[in-house]
């Protein structure tokens, strides 16, 4: 008895540490994302930014190639651009290193963050 719930314990122990590993990766993913979003969402229309219309509009070419060097250590990720909107999403894989022992490796996590591009002040008067 004093082996099986010696085990038990372990493995509950195992658990809380690979569980608490696994909210750092979805947390270290979520940061990577909005950071990502942040950087994409920066890459407005050329076209559009000297018009003195309110509409900012983020171009999909130049948003993936930012994200794109945001992110050039990872390879799972995508953005989706819509209007003055950038999403993204990053996936990381956390190795386990108790519940290996019970066959399960590794973990899956993903992030995902929006960013929106605003116009800023340009005059006395946007204040």
């Amino acid at each position: 008895m004093f082996v099986t719930l010696s085990v038990a314990l372990v493995m509950l122990g195992g658990l809380a540490y690979d569980g608490a590993q696994i909210l750092n990766a979805r947390r270290e993913a979520s940061t990577m994302a909005l950071e990502a979003a942040r950087a994409g969402a920066q890459a407005i229309s050329e076209e559009l930014l000297y018009e003195k219309t309110m509409t900012v509009l983020v171009d999909p070419s130049t948003a993936q190639i930012a994200v794109s060097e945001y992110l050039s250590q990872h390879d799972d990720w995508s953005i989706s651009v819509q209007g003055d909107t950038v999403s993204a999403t990053v996936w990381l894989t956390q190795p386990l290193q108790i519940l290996s022992l019970l066959g399960i490796d590794s973990r899956r996590v993903a992030g995902t963050a929006t960013a929106r591009a605003v116009r800023g002040i340009s005059t006395g008067n946007d204040l």
